[in-house]
This record gives C-alpha cells, structure tokens and sequence, in this order.
C-alpha cells in the first residue's frame, strides 16, 4: 500500500495552490522555516499521512497529538512538515505521495525547502556568515527559473541532493506539477542549535516567489542574534576568545547533502 495523503474534513486547497515539502536537514532550516510559516500564518492541521512504513511516534505540541509527518495548510498553500527525517528507503514513497497529493488538488507548483552545510562555521565568529539560497528545478521550466532568479535564487548547476527533496526532484522529472527545491547555505554548529537566520533566508526567499506569503522574518531573526548572543557570551565565560572575521569570499555551491 502506497503513502496517502488523506484530507481531515473536506478538502481545503483549491486549484492553483503551493505546496511546500519540509524535512529536517542542515542546521534544521527548513524545519524552522516551516515551524515559523505555519505559526505565522495560523496554518491549521488539514491533512494526514498514511504510510505503512510511518514512524510510530507521536508529537506533543500545546497539549495536541500531531503525526510525525502531516499537512498544514490553507485554501492557496499547503505545508507538508516533520520533525524527524525519514528514512533512506522511506524519502521516495514520500515523495510519490506528496506529488499525487498536489496532482490530485491540481497544485501549481510543488518547492522542497533544505539546508546545506558548505561552509562549516564556529558559532564564536564575530559576525554570523551571510545566507545563500540555491534553487534546483526537476525540469527546465523557463517561466519558473525566471521567477526563481527574481527571487534571489541561485540556480544549481551541479551538486547531490538526497532525502526527500532530491527524490522530489527525481520524480518531479516524469509529473505534470512542476517542482523546485530551495537549498540555503546553513550555519554548522557544535552546539547543534538551529540556524534560525537560515530559516528566515528560506522564507525570504520564498516570499519573493510567492508575494501573497507576506511573512515578516524580523522576529526570527531577532531569536538568533540572541541566541549567538548567549552562545559567544558563554563561550568567552570559557575563556574561549571567538574567531576574528577574514576577508570575506564569494560563495561556492553546495556539493554534498546530508
């Protein structure tokens, strides 16, 4: 039995909407990107998945059990998110569901958000590395790497994409709905605290795309100027004196995703 989207009541998202794919990756960007569009916009639950190969664990949030994998959404935007990652063998059936689902409800696009680590980092750095988002498309749609370049994506030319957004990519290349992934450079640290600044690049990035978002990220990234903030202080607490900043260097694309 193949993974299912399953609607909770009637069905919300009408013809011509978004569907957003969100996995943990690097730095937990796109899960914090997510997180941040779905309390933003009060997202309520919409849909299930059911999948033979499911995790068994439950969420807790406020007091509500959540699925670990389930769709978040309105009439014009779904958000398809979780927690924890799936496995290797798991990431391609979950792919195949999210893609008949948006088929199904006649989605106009289907973008996979995902951290990169190109450039490990030492949260003691005196300033924070700037943010670099990188877009890769299943087929080259002329219209869409347009609205891709306009919104400040940089298009990939090379790289290795694994989990659920390359195998979006790989069986976005035979389905109709036409399917990206963004790919922001994340912030490595040994802490392993979320990179909240790359999650907001990601939203950026997107509300460029999709204009009708109107998210305003000025409190996401408030969170981890504080949080690299009581990191550094820490750290100097330690005696360890941070990093000087170098001379800063064009980025490279990302290469290798974990």
């Amino acid at each position: 039995m193949p993974a299912t989207w399953i609607d909770e009541g009637a069905p919300v998202l009408e013809p011509g909407a978004i569907v957003l794919s969100s996995f943990p990756s690097a730095g937990l960007a796109a899960t914090v990107a997510a997180h941040y569009i779905v309390q933003t916009l009060s997202l309520p639950r919409i849909g299930l998945v059911d999948s033979p190969d499911g995790s068994s664990i439950a969420i807790v949030q406020s007091g509500r059990v959540q699925p670990a994998v389930r769709i978040h959404g309105r009439k014009d935007l779904a958000v398809v998110l979780s927690e924890l990652p799936v496995g290797p063998t798991a990431g391609p059936e979950i792919a195949r569901m999210i893609l008949s689902g948006a088929e199904d409800r006649k989605a106009r696009l289907v973008v996979g958000l995902e951290g990169v680590f190109p450039h490990p980092t030492s949260v003691a750095e005196a300033e924070p590395p700037e943010q670099f988002v990188w877009a890769a498309l299943s087929r080259p749609e002329p219209t869409l790497m347009a609205q891709l370049k306009g919104a400040e994506a940089r298009i990939l030319e090379d790289g290795v994409i694994g989990g659920v957004s390359g195998a979006l990519l790989v069986e976005g290349i035979r389905r109709t709905v036409p399917v990206s992934v963004l790919l922001v450079s994340a912030r490595q640290s040994e802490e392993g605290f979320p990179d909240h600044r790359a999650g907001a690049s990601l939203i950026e990035t997107l509300d460029r795309l999709l204009p009708s978002l109107k998210i305003d990220t000025g409190p996401l990234r408030t969170q981890a100027e504080m949080i690299e903030k009581a990191l550094r202080s820490a750290l100097r607490g330690r005696g360890h004196k941070p990093t000087e900043p170098g001379e800063s260097l064009p980025p490279s694309e990302p290469t290798i995703y974990g």
